[in-house]
Protein backbone atom coordinates (compact mmCIF):
# COMPACT_ATOMS: atom_id res chain seq x y z
CA UNK A 1 0.00 0.00 0.00
CA UNK A 2 1.49 2.94 -1.40
CA UNK A 3 -1.08 5.63 -0.18
CA UNK A 4 0.07 9.49 -0.80
CA UNK A 5 -0.39 11.73 2.39
CA UNK A 6 -3.36 13.58 0.34
CA UNK A 7 -5.17 9.66 -0.42
CA UNK A 8 -4.95 8.80 3.39
CA UNK A 9 -5.87 12.08 5.05
CA UNK A 10 -8.73 12.13 2.74
CA UNK A 11 -9.60 9.19 3.39
CA UNK A 12 -9.09 9.90 7.02
CA UNK A 13 -11.58 13.23 7.18
CA UNK A 14 -14.21 11.40 5.09
CA UNK A 15 -14.12 8.34 7.43
CA UNK A 16 -14.23 10.59 10.69
CA UNK A 17 -17.04 12.59 8.83
CA UNK A 18 -18.83 9.36 8.23
CA UNK A 19 -18.64 8.10 11.97
CA UNK A 20 -19.54 11.32 12.82
CA UNK A 21 -22.59 11.23 11.37
CA UNK A 22 -23.62 7.84 11.71
CA UNK A 23 -23.26 8.48 15.11
CA UNK A 24 -25.79 10.93 15.11
CA UNK A 25 -28.24 8.72 13.13
CA UNK A 26 -27.86 5.24 15.35
CA UNK A 27 -28.60 7.58 18.58
CA UNK A 28 -31.42 9.30 16.49
CA UNK A 29 -33.08 5.86 15.70
CA UNK A 30 -32.18 4.08 18.85
CA UNK A 31 -32.36 6.59 21.64
CA UNK A 32 -34.76 9.28 20.28
CA UNK A 33 -36.99 7.10 18.68
CA UNK A 34 -36.44 4.21 20.63
CA UNK A 35 -37.02 1.33 18.11
CA UNK A 36 -35.34 -1.92 18.25
CA UNK A 37 -32.76 -3.04 16.67
CA UNK A 38 -34.36 -5.63 14.01
CA UNK A 39 -36.42 -2.51 13.05
CA UNK A 40 -33.13 -0.20 13.15
CA UNK A 41 -31.30 -2.61 11.07
CA UNK A 42 -34.02 -2.22 7.72
CA UNK A 43 -35.23 1.28 9.39
CA UNK A 44 -31.55 2.92 9.31
CA UNK A 45 -29.76 0.40 6.85
CA UNK A 46 -27.31 3.04 6.03
CA UNK A 47 -25.91 3.08 9.48
CA UNK A 48 -24.64 -0.87 9.79
CA UNK A 49 -23.12 -0.70 6.20
CA UNK A 50 -21.09 3.02 7.32
CA UNK A 51 -20.04 0.95 10.68
CA UNK A 52 -18.57 -1.76 8.25
CA UNK A 53 -17.10 0.73 5.65
CA UNK A 54 -15.68 2.14 8.56
CA UNK A 55 -14.65 -1.13 10.21
CA UNK A 56 -12.97 -2.22 6.43
CA UNK A 57 -11.35 1.15 6.39
CA UNK A 58 -9.34 0.39 9.17
CA UNK A 59 -8.44 -3.32 7.93
CA UNK A 60 -7.47 -1.82 4.93
CA UNK A 61 -5.13 0.27 6.58
CA UNK A 62 -3.85 -2.64 9.00
CA UNK A 63 -3.79 -5.52 6.43
CA UNK A 64 -2.13 -3.32 3.25
CA UNK A 65 -4.91 -5.33 1.28
CA UNK A 66 -7.00 -2.91 -1.07
CA UNK A 67 -10.23 -5.40 -1.44
CA UNK A 68 -11.16 -4.55 2.08
CA UNK A 69 -11.91 -1.07 0.81
CA UNK A 70 -14.48 -1.69 -1.99
CA UNK A 71 -16.52 -4.36 0.07
CA UNK A 72 -19.20 -2.51 0.87
CA UNK A 73 -19.16 -0.16 -2.30
CA UNK A 74 -22.67 -2.14 -3.22
CA UNK A 75 -24.95 -1.53 -0.34
CA UNK A 76 -23.33 2.20 -0.35
CA UNK A 77 -24.32 3.01 -3.59
CA UNK A 78 -27.91 1.66 -3.35
CA UNK A 79 -28.45 2.52 0.41
CA UNK A 80 -26.67 5.84 0.54
CA UNK A 81 -26.08 6.75 -3.44
CA UNK A 82 -29.47 6.03 -4.84
CA UNK A 83 -31.19 7.35 -1.83
CA UNK A 84 -30.65 10.65 -2.96
CA UNK A 85 -32.68 10.17 -6.34
CA UNK A 86 -35.13 8.32 -4.06
CA UNK A 87 -36.17 10.48 -0.80
CA UNK A 88 -37.30 13.75 -0.68
CA UNK A 89 -35.10 16.55 0.11
CA UNK A 90 -37.41 17.69 3.42
CA UNK A 91 -37.83 16.98 6.96
CA UNK A 92 -35.47 14.69 8.54
CA UNK A 93 -34.53 13.18 5.28
CA UNK A 94 -32.10 16.43 5.01
CA UNK A 95 -29.84 14.80 7.93
CA UNK A 96 -30.27 11.64 5.90
CA UNK A 97 -29.25 12.93 3.00
CA UNK A 98 -25.88 14.25 4.32
CA UNK A 99 -24.94 10.99 5.51
CA UNK A 100 -26.04 9.57 1.94
CA UNK A 101 -23.35 12.37 0.86
CA UNK A 102 -20.88 11.41 2.83
CA UNK A 103 -21.16 7.95 1.90
CA UNK A 104 -20.83 8.31 -1.45
CA UNK A 105 -18.27 10.78 -0.92
CA UNK A 106 -16.36 7.90 1.23
CA UNK A 107 -17.35 5.41 -2.38
CA UNK A 108 -15.75 7.81 -4.67
CA UNK A 109 -12.43 8.16 -2.61
CA UNK A 110 -12.20 4.14 -2.81
CA UNK A 111 -12.71 3.80 -6.07
CA UNK A 112 -10.35 6.71 -6.98
CA UNK A 113 -7.95 4.88 -4.92
CA UNK A 114 -8.15 1.77 -6.53
CA UNK A 115 -8.38 2.80 -10.16
CA UNK A 116 -5.49 5.15 -9.46
CA UNK A 117 -3.30 2.58 -8.11
CA UNK A 118 -4.23 -0.34 -10.77
CA UNK A 119 -5.78 -2.61 -8.60
CA UNK A 120 -8.46 -3.98 -10.84
CA UNK A 121 -7.97 -7.56 -9.15
CA UNK A 122 -8.83 -6.40 -5.82
CA UNK A 123 -11.75 -4.54 -7.06
CA UNK A 124 -13.32 -7.33 -8.98
CA UNK A 125 -12.77 -9.59 -6.01
CA UNK A 126 -14.44 -7.04 -3.46
CA UNK A 127 -17.41 -6.07 -5.90
CA UNK A 128 -18.02 -9.54 -6.57
CA UNK A 129 -17.89 -10.18 -2.47
CA UNK A 130 -19.76 -7.12 -1.76
CA UNK A 131 -22.69 -8.74 -4.27
CA UNK A 132 -22.64 -11.75 -2.48
CA UNK A 133 -22.92 -10.29 1.07
CA UNK A 134 -24.92 -7.94 0.74
CA UNK A 135 -27.56 -8.04 -2.03
CA UNK A 136 -29.58 -10.48 0.79
CA UNK A 137 -29.13 -7.86 2.76
CA UNK A 138 -30.36 -5.35 0.34
CA UNK A 139 -33.39 -7.39 -0.55
CA UNK A 140 -33.97 -7.75 3.68
CA UNK A 141 -34.34 -4.15 3.72
CA UNK A 142 -36.35 -3.85 0.95
CA UNK A 143 -38.86 -6.11 1.77
CA UNK A 144 -39.11 -4.92 5.63
CA UNK A 145 -39.47 -1.73 4.85
CA UNK A 146 -42.19 -2.20 2.44
CA UNK A 147 -44.37 -3.99 5.06
CA UNK A 148 -43.93 -1.77 7.66
CA UNK A 149 -43.71 1.30 5.13
CA UNK A 150 -46.92 3.16 7.54
CA UNK A 151 -44.43 2.50 10.66
CA UNK A 152 -41.83 3.91 9.54
CA UNK A 153 -43.48 6.94 8.17
CA UNK A 154 -45.14 7.69 11.10
CA UNK A 155 -41.98 7.32 13.11
CA UNK A 156 -39.96 9.69 10.93
CA UNK A 157 -42.71 12.71 10.92
CA UNK A 158 -42.82 12.66 7.21
CA UNK A 159 -46.94 12.41 5.42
Amino acid sequence: MSLSKKEKTAGIVLVALLFLITLFSTHYFLGELKIGFADWIAFNACSPVSYLFILFFIVFFIRRNYSWLVLTTLPVYYLGTLSMFVLPWTGTYLFAHAGHIIMTLCMCWTLYVLLSHRQYKSLAVGLLISILLFAPYIAHVQTYNQKHAGRLTTLLGNP
